[in-house]
């Protein structure tokens, strides 16, 4: 239901996405992650219909996205800047998205409101920004669109508001499955109710897998130097760091390190760890070369 093609988005002499091909045909609870600038929420933007691509393509639901009335009445974008009417109530707000998007089920923005304490009769514009994060939430789970694209949804929420509303995203996706991508800093959290991963840098998608893929793409060998040394001549090394004199890790592809197929005496002396979510994210798309160690030892 979504198909991107080599697709390009450029602004003045900025390049925000380039080259980005990908394709989602099930429903699925999955998580685009890269760096700031990587291109997310123009990716969101143009999935939306509301951005033109520069070149390349991008279909929904079968039809290229740019101002579509079917794929703006199916897909459903979350984000910060989204505007209302300065004097419009949460009430309001609840009608209109009711009247424009055909699955919008009230009810769930009622019970929803009152869950989070939001007063129906209170102004948008007089929301705090940890409260509007969360209406924008609300309503855009509420819409029930098949495509559902939420960029930072919780931003400006505490941790107990946020951990309830990843209860209410996986509950609502399970009730009623459908696509729902998640562009979000809070990688340790997320964690719990994705299924899939779609990591974009540079403009490109670098990584598109399963969860549980994505976790074991990456593996920590630890060892003295002598043992360490010949496997860092032969594999991409994305990090290297000593543990005192006699010890040393360094952080591999796990596929890559397998394909060594050391003896069992050479894989024996060494130690291998998993990687988390949040650290083979900082791995996979930090800078090349001038670190911060380099720069204060120069």
């Amino acid at each position: 239901m979504i198909q991107c093609e080599e697709l390009t988005k450029d602004f003045g002499g900025t390049r925000a996405l380039n080259g980005c091909s990908f394709q989602i045909e099930a429903p699925t609870l999955t998580g685009v992650i890269g760096v700031n600038g990587a291109g997310k929420t123009t990716l969101f933007k143009i999935l939306a219909g509301f951005l033109r691509p520069s070149s390349g393509e991008a279909r929904v639901l079968g039809e290229p996205a740019f101002q579509n009335i079917n794929v703006a009445q199916n897909v459903v974008l979350n984000e910060g800047r989204m505007t209302f009417h300065a004097n419009a109530t949460l009430q309001e707000l609840v009608h209109s998205y009711g009247r424009f998007y055909l699955n919008f089920d009230e009810k769930l923005a009622r019970g929803l409101l009152e869950y989070f304490q939001l007063d129906e009769k209170r102004q948008y514009s007089k929301l705090s920004k940890g409260m509007a994060s969360t209406f924008r939430l609300i309503i855009t789970l509420a819409a029930r669109a098949p495509i559902t694209l939420l960029d930072e949804p919780a931003n400006g929420m505490d941790p107990t508001v946020r951990k309830d509303l990843y209860e209410v995203i996986l509950k609502d996706y399970i009730k009623v499955p459908r696509i729902i991508l998640i562009a979000s800093h809070y990688l340790g959290e997320m964690e719990q109710i994705l299924e899939n991963m779609l990591l974009i840098h540079g403009g490109k998608v670098m990584l598109h897998s399963a969860l549980e893929e994505f976790q074991t793409f990456l593996v920590a060998l630890k060892g003295s130097p002598q043992a360490i040394k010949p496997i860092e001549e032969k594999l991409q090394v994305y990090e290297g760091k000593d543990f005192g004199p006699g010890i040393r890790q360094i952080v591999v592809k796990r596929e890559a390190f397998q394909q060594l197929q050391l003896k069992e005496e050479e894989a024996g002396v060494l130690k291998t760890t998993g990687i988390s979510l949040e650290d083979s994210f900082i791995y996979l798309t930090q800078r090349k070369g001038g670190g911060i160690d380099e720069l204060y030892h120069s």
